[in-house]
């Protein structure tokens, strides 16, 4: 029998679910100028994560966060998912997915954390555009639609100043911890019929003694993607936590989860070339369940253009 003879039902499926896409494209008109560059592959998914920082003008900081969208302008394929963290507000989220919406192809939505975080303390000018942070899901919504989601706090030790004591959920402070509230979300891909669910995850700082409970919220985020479900599952964000630490990266692969930034370079602990702030690996996106990945790509200063942030983005087409 013939390989072409031996295709799934469910390969079918993705192949005249696509058939249908063009043909739709094709009859209306203009629509196919304007979405030229949305992936339309049955076969896997763009997905991007980046610790936006706020996206802080760049008079405050250097960063441009702009610099970032024309680099993602020049890409062959929009972004299907973005997983971003320290996003303000649901103002701020919603700023985020019109530009993308206005200045990508494919239309553009997002689920975030919390609505209104609680105040970071800062006082100075460029300090109160980054007053509140939490997290957020953006997906194009033109491909994917929201079924389901589930937040949760991240750990530190209870003492988290001293480091002492067991791992249990950071709570809200004078100097509030909202940044560490995570979110998933269930998708529909409307393209393959399959789910997938992502998650955003901000885990804290070494002033917290965070990555002392780097497992413990590796657990906590497989727990969350779990209880959504899919064919994928995504957990990805700002980890404050380098592979080593509390042997958090071996428990995810433990787990499942696949790492398309080290399997590139070919190690857990990838050289400072792969480096997502100036001195560490802090950012991921780890996949589950999928079968493998394409173009793992650590988006640098040099391929931007410029600084866009306090954090390297990452990304990886994601196959299902």
């Amino acid at each position: 029998m013939s390989e072409r003879s031996r295709r799934s039902p469910k390969r079918v499926h993705r192949a005249l679910a696509v058939l249908t896409a063009a043909l739709t494209t094709a009859v209306v008109g203009g629509a196919g100028v304007a979405e030229a560059d949305v992936n339309t592959s049955p076969d896997f998914l763009v997905v991007y994560n980046n610790n936006v920082e706020n996206m802080v003008p760049a008079t405050c900081y250097g960063d441009d966060f702009g610099l970032f969208v024309s680099y993602l302008k020049n890409r062959p394929k929009s972004p299907d998912i973005f997983t971003v963290q320290q996003v303000s507000n649901t103002a701020q989220l919603a700023a985020l997915t019109k530009r993308l919406s206005d200045e990508l192809p494919g239309t553009y939505s997002g689920r975030i954390a919390i609505a209104e975080p609680g105040s970071m303390g800062y006082t100075s000018t460029c300090g109160k555009l980054k007053n509140q942070q939490t997290n957020a899901v953006v997906f194009r919504s033109d491909r994917l639609t929201f079924e389901q989601a589930t937040t949760w706090r991240s750990d530190a030790p209870a003492d988290p100043e001293a480091g002492t004591g067991g791992c249990q959920n950071l709570e809200p402070t004078t100097t509030s911890q909202d940044r560490v509230h995570n979110i998933a979300v269930r998708l529909h891909d409307t393209v393959t019929g399959e789910d997938v669910t992502a998650a955003s995850v901000h885990w804290p700082t070494g002033t917290w003694h965070g990555p002392d409970c780097a497992a413990e919220n590796m657990k906590e985020a497989n727990e969350a993607v779990d209880r959504l479900g899919g064919t994928l599952k995504i957990v990805a964000g700002d980890t404050n936590a380098p592979p080593a630490s509390a042997n958090w990266w071996d428990n995810a692969r433990g787990y499942g989860f696949r790492d398309p930034i080290a399997e590139k370079c070919g190690a857990r602990d990838c050289s400072s070339a792969y480096n997502t702030t100036t001195n560490y690996r802090i950012d991921f996106l780890l996949v589950r369940s999928g079968n493998g990945f394409s173009n793992a790509t650590t988006v640098t200063e040099q391929m931007t253009g410029g600084k866009y942030s306090g954090h390297r983005a990452v990304a990886a087409d994601v196959r299902y």
